[in-house]
C-alpha cells in the first residue's frame, strides 16, 4: 500500500488486511523500488526459482518432473497427465522435500491465495495427487499427513 496514511494503527489495518508492505507518504522512490523488488521476489514461482538452479527436471523415487514443459513421468517412463492443481501441488513439494506444510502454506505457494476457515480443498488435491503417483491412500509413504501440521513430502529430490 501507497498512502498519505501513516500512523502506527494505519500500518498495522493495512499489514493485516492483507498488504504485503506499507509505504506512507513521502517516501524515498529508492526505498519504494527496493521494496517492491522484495515483494516480487518472495512471489516468485518455483519453476522461476528452480532456473537459477541448474535446469527444469527434479526426480524423485524414479519419477522425473519437468517444471518447464509440466510434465510427469514414471519410474517406468510413462508420462502420467496431471491437472494444474495437481502439478502445482507437486511442484510445491519438490520445492520442499522433508518438510512439513501446513494446508495454509500449501494454498499460498501452489495457489497464491490463503486458505479460508474450514478450507479442506487441498486435502481433496493431495488425495488426487497421491492416486497419480500410485501412493496408497490408506498408508501413504510418499506424500505423508502429519496430524495437526500438515503434509510431508517424504522423497529426497535430485535436480540433476
Amino acid at each position: 500500500m501507497l498512502t498519505a496514511m501513516g500512523e502506527d494503527t494505519d500500518r498495522i489495518v493495512g499489514l493485516e488486511m492483507g498488504a504485503d508492505d506499507y509505504v506512507a507518504k513521502p517516501f524515498n522512490p529508492r526505498e519504494l523500488l527496493a521494496r517492491i523488488k522484495a515483494v516480487l521476489r518472495r512471489t516468485q514461482t518455483p519453476e522461476e526459482a528452480m532456473a537459477g538452479h541448474g535446469g527444469t527436471k527434479v526426480r524423485f523415487l524414479g519419477w522425473v518432473l519437468d517444471l518447464a514443459s509440466r510434465d510427469l513421468h514414471s519410474p517406468e517412463g510413462v508420462m502420467v497427465a496431471l491437472s494444474a492443481g495437481e502439478f502445482g501441488l507437486l511442484q510445491v513439494f519438490v520445492e520442499h522435500p522433508r518438510r512439513v506444510l501446513s494446508r495454509d502454506q500449501l494454498l499460498d505457494f501452489a495457489r497464491g491465495r490463503s486458505a479460508v476457515p474450514f478450507d479442506r480443498s487441498i486435502d481433496i488435491q493431495v488425495s488426487r495427487l497421491r492416486r497419480r503417483i500410485g501412493d496408497d491412500a490408506r498408508d501413504p509413504q510418499i506424500i505423508k499427513t502429519v496430524r495437526g501440521g500438515g503434509y510431508l513430502f517424504t522423497p529426497e529430490v535430485e535436480r540433476p
